[in-house]
């Protein structure tokens, strides 16, 4: 893999989280001026010129350009977009499986998606909808076994009621590893 495919954290002009992007398309927003490469550690924004200027630690990704190497920000801000995200959140397979960190809820065990349903906490069968709070990530050996019954008819407890996440929390795949510098500016599930 190429570190012009790592990912970088996107804020608005707020300093809020947005999105996440490819490296490569960080660098055309900061050659373009429209956005700023963020320190983590003293919160500072870098325009391009300065970022180019910085000296490279062990530690950094960097990529190689025909005069000089550049490091491969974390984290980028925005210099004109200052917009929220008001967009509502789809309630979607994928987005329940983000919300629940891959995670059953009824055992707590991380698992595939291969490995796994979503359950209907109240069955469809049993008048149960298609809702944030009905809907969980499940193995599909305890699903067999909940059947159409509730939780509590199958002898089984959630290990913790499931809510409508904000957009921010879903922005972050739990099966990747978070970088440092984006705890900061993003909630971050634990699973």
């Amino acid at each position: 893999m190429s570190f012009l495919d790592c990912r970088v954290l996107v804020l608005n002009k707020m300093w809020m989280p947005i999105r996440v992007i490819p490296a490569i398309r960080a660098f055309t927003l900061l050659f373009a001026n429209k956005a700023s490469a963020v320190d983590p550690e003293n919160f500072y924004a870098y325009n391009w010129e300065d970022w180019l200027k910085r000296t490279i630690k062990e530690t950094d990704k960097i990529v190689h350009t025909v005069h000089s190497a550049v490091i491969v920000p974390e984290v980028i801000v925005l210099s004109k977009y200052d917009k929220v995200h008001k967009k509502s959140l789809r309630l979607t397979k994928r987005n329940i499986y983000l919300r629940d960190a891959y995670t059953c809820q009824y055992t707590g065990k991380q698992m595939s998606q291969s490995e796994s349903d979503i359950d209907h906490i109240i069955p469809r069968s049993r008048g149960g909808k298609n809702t944030w709070d009905n809907m969980v990530v499940c193995s599909k050996d305890i699903n067999r076994k909940k059947g159409d019954k509730t939780p509590v008819e199958a002898g089984l407890k959630l290990i913790k009621s499931p809510v409508k996440p904000s957009y921010d929390y879903l922005l972050i795949d739990p099966k990747k590893k978070v970088p440092e510098s984006w705890k900061k500016f993003i909630k971050h599930k634990t699973a």
